[in-house]
Protein backbone atom coordinates (compact mmCIF):
# COMPACT_ATOMS: atom_id res chain seq x y z
CA UNK A 1 0.00 0.00 0.00
CA UNK A 2 1.28 3.44 -0.83
CA UNK A 3 2.38 4.97 2.44
CA UNK A 4 2.57 8.58 3.50
CA UNK A 5 5.16 9.52 6.10
CA UNK A 6 4.71 7.58 9.30
CA UNK A 7 3.98 4.14 7.73
CA UNK A 8 6.49 1.49 6.77
CA UNK A 9 4.35 0.03 4.01
CA UNK A 10 4.47 -3.55 5.30
CA UNK A 11 1.77 -5.79 3.91
CA UNK A 12 1.23 -9.47 4.49
CA UNK A 13 2.45 -11.45 1.45
CA UNK A 14 -0.20 -14.08 2.15
CA UNK A 15 -2.74 -11.50 1.03
CA UNK A 16 -1.40 -11.37 -2.54
CA UNK A 17 -3.64 -14.18 -3.72
CA UNK A 18 -6.68 -12.35 -2.41
CA UNK A 19 -5.52 -9.10 -4.02
CA UNK A 20 -5.17 -10.91 -7.33
CA UNK A 21 -8.75 -12.02 -6.84
CA UNK A 22 -9.85 -8.40 -6.72
CA UNK A 23 -8.28 -7.78 -10.11
CA UNK A 24 -9.81 -10.95 -11.52
CA UNK A 25 -13.25 -10.07 -10.23
CA UNK A 26 -13.22 -6.77 -12.11
CA UNK A 27 -13.93 -8.61 -15.35
CA UNK A 28 -16.90 -10.63 -14.17
CA UNK A 29 -17.78 -8.51 -11.14
CA UNK A 30 -18.51 -11.70 -9.20
CA UNK A 31 -17.64 -12.41 -5.58
CA UNK A 32 -17.28 -15.88 -4.08
CA UNK A 33 -19.89 -17.15 -1.68
CA UNK A 34 -18.71 -16.76 1.90
CA UNK A 35 -16.25 -13.97 1.10
CA UNK A 36 -18.79 -11.59 -0.36
CA UNK A 37 -22.08 -11.67 -2.22
CA UNK A 38 -23.22 -14.95 -3.66
CA UNK A 39 -24.47 -13.14 -6.75
CA UNK A 40 -23.04 -10.70 -9.25
CA UNK A 41 -22.07 -7.27 -7.92
CA UNK A 42 -23.55 -4.74 -10.34
CA UNK A 43 -22.93 -1.03 -10.73
CA UNK A 44 -24.57 0.96 -7.94
CA UNK A 45 -27.52 2.86 -9.47
CA UNK A 46 -27.10 5.69 -6.93
CA UNK A 47 -23.84 6.64 -8.68
CA UNK A 48 -25.70 7.82 -11.77
CA UNK A 49 -26.47 11.26 -10.34
CA UNK A 50 -22.93 11.87 -9.13
CA UNK A 51 -20.12 13.75 -10.91
CA UNK A 52 -16.93 12.29 -12.33
CA UNK A 53 -15.28 11.04 -9.13
CA UNK A 54 -11.86 12.36 -10.15
CA UNK A 55 -13.40 15.84 -10.30
CA UNK A 56 -15.42 15.51 -7.10
CA UNK A 57 -13.08 17.72 -5.12
CA UNK A 58 -12.54 14.91 -2.61
CA UNK A 59 -9.05 13.43 -2.45
CA UNK A 60 -9.03 12.41 1.22
CA UNK A 61 -11.70 10.65 3.24
CA UNK A 62 -11.41 10.40 7.03
CA UNK A 63 -13.83 8.09 8.88
CA UNK A 64 -14.11 8.19 12.68
CA UNK A 65 -16.19 5.40 14.19
CA UNK A 66 -17.38 5.96 17.76
CA UNK A 67 -19.34 3.58 19.99
CA UNK A 68 -22.86 2.72 21.00
CA UNK A 69 -25.33 5.61 20.74
CA UNK A 70 -28.61 5.85 18.84
CA UNK A 71 -29.85 8.71 16.69
CA UNK A 72 -32.75 9.72 18.93
CA UNK A 73 -30.53 9.42 22.01
CA UNK A 74 -28.11 12.06 20.65
CA UNK A 75 -29.89 13.91 17.83
CA UNK A 76 -33.60 13.55 18.55
CA UNK A 77 -33.71 17.28 19.37
CA UNK A 78 -32.39 18.46 15.99
CA UNK A 79 -34.85 20.65 14.02
CA UNK A 80 -35.67 19.22 10.61
CA UNK A 81 -34.60 15.71 11.61
CA UNK A 82 -36.88 12.74 12.19
CA UNK A 83 -36.17 12.53 15.89
CA UNK A 84 -38.20 11.78 19.01
CA UNK A 85 -37.14 12.21 22.60
CA UNK A 86 -39.61 13.42 25.24
CA UNK A 87 -42.99 11.80 25.78
CA UNK A 88 -42.28 8.24 24.67
CA UNK A 89 -43.54 5.36 26.83
CA UNK A 90 -41.94 1.95 27.35
CA UNK A 91 -43.02 -1.03 29.44
CA UNK A 92 -40.28 -2.62 31.52
CA UNK A 93 -39.90 -6.28 32.51
CA UNK A 94 -41.92 -5.68 35.69
CA UNK A 95 -44.87 -4.51 33.60
CA UNK A 96 -44.50 -0.87 34.61
CA UNK A 97 -44.71 1.96 32.10
CA UNK A 98 -41.66 4.20 32.06
CA UNK A 99 -41.28 7.50 30.23
CA UNK A 100 -38.32 8.69 28.18
CA UNK A 101 -36.29 11.29 30.03
CA UNK A 102 -33.50 13.83 29.70
CA UNK A 103 -30.23 12.53 31.12
CA UNK A 104 -28.49 14.97 33.43
CA UNK A 105 -25.58 12.64 34.22
CA UNK A 106 -22.86 12.50 31.56
CA UNK A 107 -21.72 9.05 32.70
CA UNK A 108 -24.48 7.12 34.52
CA UNK A 109 -22.30 4.82 36.62
CA UNK A 110 -25.34 3.50 38.47
CA UNK A 111 -26.72 1.85 35.33
CA UNK A 112 -25.89 -1.26 33.36
CA UNK A 113 -24.55 -1.02 29.84
CA UNK A 114 -27.78 -1.29 27.77
CA UNK A 115 -28.24 -4.55 25.85
CA UNK A 116 -27.07 -4.22 22.24
CA UNK A 117 -26.67 -7.87 21.36
CA UNK A 118 -28.16 -9.62 18.34
CA UNK A 119 -30.86 -11.12 20.56
CA UNK A 120 -31.40 -8.01 22.67
CA UNK A 121 -31.85 -5.87 19.58
CA UNK A 122 -34.77 -8.01 18.49
CA UNK A 123 -36.40 -7.66 21.88
CA UNK A 124 -36.02 -3.90 21.57
CA UNK A 125 -37.46 -3.99 18.06
CA UNK A 126 -40.48 -5.73 19.59
CA UNK A 127 -42.03 -6.89 16.35
CA UNK A 128 -41.56 -3.48 14.74
CA UNK A 129 -43.15 -1.53 17.56
CA UNK A 130 -39.81 0.07 18.49
CA UNK A 131 -40.92 0.12 22.10
CA UNK A 132 -39.05 -2.79 23.67
CA UNK A 133 -35.91 -0.96 24.78
CA UNK A 134 -36.50 -1.82 28.45
CA UNK A 135 -37.32 -5.48 27.84
CA UNK A 136 -33.72 -6.72 28.10
CA UNK A 137 -33.03 -4.52 31.15
CA UNK A 138 -33.36 -5.05 34.88
CA UNK A 139 -36.54 -3.39 36.23
CA UNK A 140 -35.83 0.12 37.42
CA UNK A 141 -32.93 0.79 35.05
CA UNK A 142 -34.27 3.35 32.56
CA UNK A 143 -30.90 4.40 31.13
CA UNK A 144 -31.78 2.93 27.69
CA UNK A 145 -34.67 5.39 27.25
CA UNK A 146 -32.72 8.43 28.39
CA UNK A 147 -31.50 11.05 25.95
CA UNK A 148 -29.23 14.08 25.68
CA UNK A 149 -30.12 17.52 24.41
CA UNK A 150 -28.19 20.03 22.33
CA UNK A 151 -26.72 21.86 25.32
CA UNK A 152 -25.26 18.60 26.67
CA UNK A 153 -23.22 17.92 23.52
CA UNK A 154 -20.33 20.37 23.23
CA UNK A 155 -19.21 18.97 19.87
CA UNK A 156 -22.27 17.28 18.41
CA UNK A 157 -24.48 20.29 19.14
CA UNK A 158 -22.58 22.84 17.01
CA UNK A 159 -21.54 20.17 14.50
CA UNK A 160 -25.19 19.36 13.80
CA UNK A 161 -26.02 23.05 13.39
CA UNK A 162 -23.12 23.74 11.03
CA UNK A 163 -22.68 20.56 8.99
CA UNK A 164 -24.71 17.67 7.56
CA UNK A 165 -26.49 15.19 9.81
CA UNK A 166 -27.94 11.99 8.34
CA UNK A 167 -31.22 10.90 9.95
CA UNK A 168 -31.60 7.68 7.94
CA UNK A 169 -28.20 6.14 8.61
CA UNK A 170 -28.67 2.65 10.08
CA UNK A 171 -25.92 0.46 11.43
CA UNK A 172 -25.34 -2.48 9.11
CA UNK A 173 -26.55 -5.30 11.34
CA UNK A 174 -28.83 -5.38 14.39
CA UNK A 175 -25.98 -6.64 16.53
CA UNK A 176 -23.16 -5.46 18.72
CA UNK A 177 -19.81 -3.78 18.12
CA UNK A 178 -17.61 -6.31 16.32
CA UNK A 179 -20.13 -7.36 13.65
CA UNK A 180 -20.69 -3.71 12.75
CA UNK A 181 -17.01 -2.86 12.74
CA UNK A 182 -16.45 -5.82 10.42
CA UNK A 183 -19.04 -4.22 8.16
CA UNK A 184 -17.09 -0.95 8.22
CA UNK A 185 -13.91 -2.71 7.10
CA UNK A 186 -15.29 -5.66 5.12
CA UNK A 187 -18.88 -4.89 4.11
CA UNK A 188 -19.97 -8.10 5.85
CA UNK A 189 -19.36 -9.96 9.11
CA UNK A 190 -18.00 -13.33 10.15
CA UNK A 191 -19.66 -13.30 13.58
CA UNK A 192 -22.85 -12.15 15.32
CA UNK A 193 -21.29 -11.52 18.75
CA UNK A 194 -18.03 -9.97 19.83
CA UNK A 195 -16.81 -13.17 21.46
CA UNK A 196 -17.88 -15.60 18.73
CA UNK A 197 -15.43 -17.73 16.76
CA UNK A 198 -13.37 -17.45 14.64
CA UNK A 199 -10.59 -15.91 16.70
CA UNK A 200 -9.42 -14.03 13.61
CA UNK A 201 -11.12 -13.48 10.28
CA UNK A 202 -9.94 -13.68 6.68
CA UNK A 203 -12.73 -11.51 5.27
CA UNK A 204 -11.62 -9.20 2.45
CA UNK A 205 -11.49 -5.52 3.36
CA UNK A 206 -11.36 -1.97 2.08
CA UNK A 207 -7.61 -2.14 2.71
CA UNK A 208 -7.27 -4.99 0.21
CA UNK A 209 -9.26 -3.07 -2.37
CA UNK A 210 -7.13 0.05 -1.89
CA UNK A 211 -3.93 -2.00 -2.10
CA UNK A 212 -5.07 -3.67 -5.31
CA UNK A 213 -5.63 -0.26 -6.90
CA UNK A 214 -2.48 1.36 -5.52
CA UNK A 215 -4.43 3.84 -3.39
CA UNK A 216 -3.00 4.88 -0.02
CA UNK A 217 -4.80 4.16 3.23
CA UNK A 218 -4.09 3.93 6.95
CA UNK A 219 -5.94 2.79 10.04
CA UNK A 220 -5.19 4.89 13.13
CA UNK A 221 -5.96 3.66 16.63
CA UNK A 222 -5.79 5.23 20.06
CA UNK A 223 -4.94 2.19 22.19
CA UNK A 224 -6.23 -1.14 20.80
CA UNK A 225 -6.30 -1.94 17.06
CA UNK A 226 -9.48 -3.51 15.72
CA UNK A 227 -7.39 -4.61 12.72
CA UNK A 228 -5.87 -7.27 14.99
CA UNK A 229 -9.13 -9.14 14.37
CA UNK A 230 -7.62 -9.85 10.93
CA UNK A 231 -4.40 -11.26 12.41
CA UNK A 232 -1.18 -9.53 11.38
CA UNK A 233 -2.41 -8.73 7.86
CA UNK A 234 -2.79 -4.99 8.43
CA UNK A 235 0.02 -4.46 10.91
CA UNK A 236 1.89 -2.22 8.49
CA UNK A 237 -0.97 0.22 7.95
CA UNK A 238 -2.15 0.33 11.58
CA UNK A 239 -0.64 3.43 13.14
CA UNK A 240 -1.05 5.36 16.41
CA UNK A 241 -3.56 8.21 16.53
CA UNK A 242 -0.66 10.57 17.26
CA UNK A 243 0.62 9.81 13.76
CA UNK A 244 -2.70 10.90 12.29
CA UNK A 245 -2.38 14.25 14.06
CA UNK A 246 1.16 14.72 12.76
CA UNK A 247 0.25 13.75 9.20
CA UNK A 248 -2.83 16.00 9.20
CA UNK A 249 -0.67 18.94 10.31
CA UNK A 250 1.97 18.15 7.70
CA UNK A 251 -0.53 17.61 4.89
CA UNK A 252 0.54 13.99 4.32
CA UNK A 253 -2.64 12.08 5.09
CA UNK A 254 -3.38 9.13 2.79
CA UNK A 255 -6.42 8.94 0.53
CA UNK A 256 -8.35 6.95 3.15
CA UNK A 257 -8.04 7.19 6.93
CA UNK A 258 -10.00 5.24 9.49
CA UNK A 259 -9.73 6.40 13.11
CA UNK A 260 -10.73 4.59 16.30
CA UNK A 261 -10.94 6.21 19.76
CA UNK A 262 -9.66 4.73 23.02
CA UNK A 263 -11.35 1.43 23.89
CA UNK A 264 -9.47 0.48 27.06
CA UNK A 265 -11.44 1.23 30.17
CA UNK A 266 -14.90 0.60 28.70
CA UNK A 267 -15.80 -1.70 31.57
CA UNK A 268 -14.71 0.93 34.10
CA UNK A 269 -16.31 3.89 32.30
CA UNK A 270 -13.04 5.66 31.43
CA UNK A 271 -12.80 5.14 27.66
CA UNK A 272 -13.16 8.08 25.27
CA UNK A 273 -15.28 6.29 22.68
CA UNK A 274 -18.78 7.17 24.01
CA UNK A 275 -19.34 3.54 24.98
CA UNK A 276 -21.42 3.40 28.16
CA UNK A 277 -20.48 4.08 30.86
CA UNK A 278 -17.94 6.55 29.49
CA UNK A 279 -18.37 10.23 30.30
CA UNK A 280 -19.63 11.54 26.97
CA UNK A 281 -17.75 14.81 27.44
CA UNK A 282 -14.52 12.92 26.77
CA UNK A 283 -15.96 11.68 23.47
CA UNK A 284 -16.91 15.23 22.54
CA UNK A 285 -13.36 16.38 23.24
CA UNK A 286 -11.88 13.56 21.13
CA UNK A 287 -14.13 14.34 18.17
CA UNK A 288 -13.26 18.02 18.38
CA UNK A 289 -9.57 17.11 18.36
CA UNK A 290 -10.05 15.17 15.12
CA UNK A 291 -12.17 17.96 13.66
CA UNK A 292 -9.56 20.61 14.45
CA UNK A 293 -6.78 18.47 12.99
CA UNK A 294 -8.71 18.05 9.74
CA UNK A 295 -10.04 21.58 9.33
CA UNK A 296 -6.60 23.14 9.91
CA UNK A 297 -4.74 20.65 7.71
CA UNK A 298 -3.17 21.82 4.41
CA UNK A 299 -5.34 19.07 2.83
CA UNK A 300 -8.62 20.46 4.22
CA UNK A 301 -9.85 21.86 0.91
CA UNK A 302 -10.13 18.35 -0.56
CA UNK A 303 -11.03 16.35 2.53
CA UNK A 304 -14.28 14.74 3.70
CA UNK A 305 -14.63 13.86 7.39
CA UNK A 306 -17.36 11.39 8.36
CA UNK A 307 -18.19 10.71 12.01
CA UNK A 308 -20.35 7.67 12.64
CA UNK A 309 -21.14 5.17 15.39
CA UNK A 310 -20.75 1.42 15.11
CA UNK A 311 -24.17 0.61 16.59
CA UNK A 312 -27.00 1.96 18.72
CA UNK A 313 -25.75 0.72 22.10
CA UNK A 314 -29.18 -0.37 23.33
CA UNK A 315 -30.55 3.18 23.37
CA UNK A 316 -34.06 3.94 22.14
CA UNK A 317 -34.83 4.98 18.59
CA UNK A 318 -38.23 5.15 16.89
CA UNK A 319 -37.52 4.24 13.24
CA UNK A 320 -37.81 0.57 12.35
CA UNK A 321 -34.83 -0.70 10.32
CA UNK A 322 -35.42 -2.74 7.20
CA UNK A 323 -33.46 -5.57 5.61
CA UNK A 324 -30.44 -5.63 3.32
CA UNK A 325 -28.54 -8.30 1.33
CA UNK A 326 -26.11 -10.53 3.18
CA UNK A 327 -23.69 -13.27 2.16
CA UNK A 328 -24.54 -16.95 2.23
CA UNK A 329 -21.92 -17.31 4.98
CA UNK A 330 -23.80 -14.78 7.12
CA UNK A 331 -27.05 -16.62 6.55
CA UNK A 332 -25.32 -19.75 7.84
CA UNK A 333 -24.39 -17.84 11.00
CA UNK A 334 -28.07 -17.10 11.58
CA UNK A 335 -28.08 -13.47 10.45
CA UNK A 336 -31.54 -12.54 9.17
CA UNK A 337 -30.27 -9.49 7.24
CA UNK A 338 -31.97 -6.94 9.47
CA UNK A 339 -30.25 -3.55 9.52
CA UNK A 340 -29.48 -2.13 12.95
CA UNK A 341 -31.11 0.91 14.53
CA UNK A 342 -30.13 4.41 13.44
CA UNK A 343 -26.91 5.94 14.71
CA UNK A 344 -25.60 9.54 14.78
CA UNK A 345 -23.65 10.50 11.64
CA UNK A 346 -22.13 13.83 10.62
CA UNK A 347 -20.50 14.73 7.30
CA UNK A 348 -17.96 17.57 7.46
CA UNK A 349 -15.90 19.20 4.74
CA UNK A 350 -15.92 21.70 1.87
CA UNK A 351 -18.33 19.45 -0.04
CA UNK A 352 -20.69 18.98 2.92
CA UNK A 353 -23.91 20.98 3.02
CA UNK A 354 -24.15 23.47 5.88
CA UNK A 355 -26.83 23.12 8.53
CA UNK A 356 -28.43 20.32 6.55
CA UNK A 357 -30.33 17.16 7.48
CA UNK A 358 -29.94 14.43 4.88
CA UNK A 359 -32.87 11.97 4.67
CA UNK A 360 -31.34 9.45 2.22
CA UNK A 361 -30.99 5.96 3.68
CA UNK A 362 -27.44 4.81 4.39
CA UNK A 363 -25.58 2.18 6.37
CA UNK A 364 -21.88 1.50 6.93
CA UNK A 365 -21.52 0.00 3.46
CA UNK A 366 -22.64 3.35 2.01
CA UNK A 367 -19.25 4.73 3.05
CA UNK A 368 -17.56 1.78 1.33
CA UNK A 369 -19.63 2.63 -1.74
CA UNK A 370 -18.32 6.19 -1.62
CA UNK A 371 -14.74 4.93 -1.44
CA UNK A 372 -15.29 2.44 -4.27
CA UNK A 373 -16.81 5.21 -6.42
CA UNK A 374 -14.21 7.87 -5.63
CA UNK A 375 -11.08 5.75 -6.01
CA UNK A 376 -12.22 3.33 -8.71
CA UNK A 377 -12.05 0.24 -6.51
CA UNK A 378 -13.42 -3.20 -7.30
CA UNK A 379 -16.41 -3.95 -5.04
CA UNK A 380 -16.43 -7.22 -3.13
CA UNK A 381 -19.43 -7.05 -0.75
CA UNK A 382 -23.13 -7.75 -1.38
CA UNK A 383 -24.44 -4.24 -0.72
CA UNK A 384 -22.11 -2.59 -3.23
CA UNK A 385 -25.01 -2.43 -5.69
CA UNK A 386 -27.87 -1.93 -3.22
CA UNK A 387 -26.83 0.51 -0.46
CA UNK A 388 -26.87 4.17 -1.44
CA UNK A 389 -23.53 5.85 -2.05
CA UNK A 390 -22.78 8.18 0.87
CA UNK A 391 -21.70 10.79 -1.69
CA UNK A 392 -25.41 11.49 -2.23
CA UNK A 393 -25.33 13.46 1.03
CA UNK A 394 -22.76 15.90 -0.39
CA UNK A 395 -23.08 19.13 -2.36
CA UNK A 396 -21.66 18.92 -5.88
CA UNK A 397 -23.85 21.70 -7.27
CA UNK A 398 -21.99 24.58 -5.64
CA UNK A 399 -18.30 25.47 -5.30
CA UNK A 400 -16.57 23.92 -2.27
CA UNK A 401 -16.92 26.00 0.88
CA UNK A 402 -13.71 25.86 2.92
CA UNK A 403 -15.05 27.86 5.87
CA UNK A 404 -14.87 25.76 9.03
CA UNK A 405 -15.94 27.24 12.37
CA UNK A 406 -14.09 26.40 15.56
CA UNK A 407 -16.15 24.94 18.39
CA UNK A 408 -15.71 25.63 22.09
CA UNK A 409 -15.34 22.12 23.47
CA UNK A 410 -13.76 21.58 26.91
CA UNK A 411 -10.85 19.16 26.77
CA UNK A 412 -11.32 17.38 30.09
CA UNK A 413 -10.59 14.74 31.22
CA UNK A 414 -14.00 14.16 32.75
CA UNK A 415 -15.75 11.50 34.81
CA UNK A 416 -14.64 8.84 37.22
CA UNK A 417 -13.95 5.14 37.43
CA UNK A 418 -17.35 3.50 37.82
CA UNK A 419 -17.20 1.29 40.91
CA UNK A 420 -19.88 -1.12 42.02
CA UNK A 421 -19.91 0.02 45.68
CA UNK A 422 -21.23 3.39 44.55
CA UNK A 423 -24.48 1.71 43.50
CA UNK A 424 -25.58 0.46 46.87
CA UNK A 425 -26.15 3.81 48.64
CA UNK A 426 -28.41 4.82 45.74
CA UNK A 427 -30.87 2.08 46.59
CA UNK A 428 -30.10 -0.20 43.66
CA UNK A 429 -31.37 -3.74 44.01
CA UNK A 430 -28.94 -6.65 44.19
CA UNK A 431 -30.32 -7.82 40.84
CA UNK A 432 -29.48 -4.50 39.26
CA UNK A 433 -26.02 -4.52 40.79
CA UNK A 434 -25.53 -8.03 39.38
CA UNK A 435 -26.59 -6.84 35.90
CA UNK A 436 -24.18 -3.92 36.10
CA UNK A 437 -21.35 -6.17 37.25
CA UNK A 438 -21.96 -8.68 34.46
CA UNK A 439 -22.07 -6.03 31.73
CA UNK A 440 -18.85 -4.44 32.94
CA UNK A 441 -17.08 -7.77 33.34
CA UNK A 442 -18.01 -8.73 29.79
CA UNK A 443 -16.48 -5.57 28.36
CA UNK A 444 -13.35 -5.87 30.46
CA UNK A 445 -12.90 -9.43 29.16
CA UNK A 446 -13.48 -8.37 25.55
CA UNK A 447 -10.87 -5.64 25.80
CA UNK A 448 -8.41 -8.02 27.46
CA UNK A 449 -8.92 -10.50 24.62
CA UNK A 450 -8.38 -7.84 21.95
CA UNK A 451 -5.30 -6.58 23.78
CA UNK A 452 -3.82 -10.08 23.97
CA UNK A 453 -4.59 -10.65 20.31
CA UNK A 454 -2.96 -7.38 19.30
CA UNK A 455 0.17 -8.17 21.28
CA UNK A 456 0.32 -11.70 19.84
CA UNK A 457 0.35 -10.30 16.31
CA UNK A 458 2.90 -7.60 17.04
CA UNK A 459 0.71 -4.50 17.32
CA UNK A 460 1.85 -1.88 19.82
CA UNK A 461 -0.76 -1.22 22.52
CA UNK A 462 -0.94 2.33 23.83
Amino acid sequence: MNQPSGGDGRFNPARRKLLAGFAASAAGAAVATGCGDSSTVAENPSNASLPDPARSGIDHVVVVMMENRSFDHYYGWLPGADGRQAGRSFVDTAGKTQTSHHLTDFQNCASADPDHSYEGGRKELNGGGMDGFLLPSTPGDTFPIGYYEEADLAFHGPAARNWTVCDRYFCSILAETYPNRFYMHSGQTSKLHNSDSPTTTSLPTIWDALQAKGVSGNYYYSDLPFTAEYGSTYLGISLPFATFLLQAAAGTLPAVSYIDPTFLGEGQGVSHDDHPLADIRNGQAFLNQVYNAVRTSPQWDKTLLIINYDEWGGFADHVEPGFAPITDAEKALGNDGRLGFRVPVVAIGPRARRGHVEHTQFDHTSILNLLVWRFGLTPWYPRASTSNNFALALDFDNPPNTDAPAFNVPTGPFGQVCGLPALLPNGSSLGQVDAVARSRAAHILEMQMLKAKAQRFGFPVY
